[in-house]
């Protein structure tokens, strides 16, 4: 979990950057409890908790960071993403693809792709529900939120 600690320090160090507050108590907020729950979720499917984690670190940041709007900030966070893990020497080409993958994906909440993408959609929906339980739930999200719950709990000791 090394190459984890490396990037939560890189992206946390640049939310701290952010001159309104907040946006960065959201940037923090919100991709603590995506890192939290895509922890669960790793862990009760069976997938590679670190990339996990790291792709949550990363799934809004250009949101934030950029102040992007939302319509290109998967694509701008995948790029960002991409950019600064292959700077860092520490991770294998297939790994950054992966990441990288879940990320530019995450918005697709209709859509079906890799366990990783599948996992990042779920944990953020999952996280957005954390924030406020009381946001009104249906369709996709909804059911995303079921299953993953659904997941956890198959999967407690």
């Amino acid at each position: 979990m090394e190459r984890y600690e490396k990037c939560k320090e890189y992206v946390y160090a640049n939310f701290s950057k952010i001159a309104y507050e907040p946006v960065r108590v959201a940037a923090f907020i919100h991709t603590n409890s995506v890192d939290n729950a895509i922890t669960l979720l790793a862990i009760s499917r069976g997938l590679k908790l670190e990339l996990a984690r790291i792709a949550a670190l990363f799934h809004d940041y250009s949101q934030y960071v950029e102040n992007c709007p939302h319509k290109d900030h998967a694509r701008l966070s995948t790029l960002h993403a991409n950019q600064y893990l292959k700077s860092t020497n520490l991770f294998k080409t297939t790994e950054i693809d992966d990441i990288c993958f879940a990320i530019a994906q995450h918005s697709h909440k209709t859509s079906y792709d890799s366990p990783l993408c599948e996992a990042l959609k779920d944990a953020d929906v999952f996280a957005r529900f954390l924030e406020n339980p009381t946001i009104k739930m249906e369709g996709i999200r909804k059911e995303r939120l079921l299953n993953a719950c659904a997941d956890i709990e198959k999967a407690k000791p």
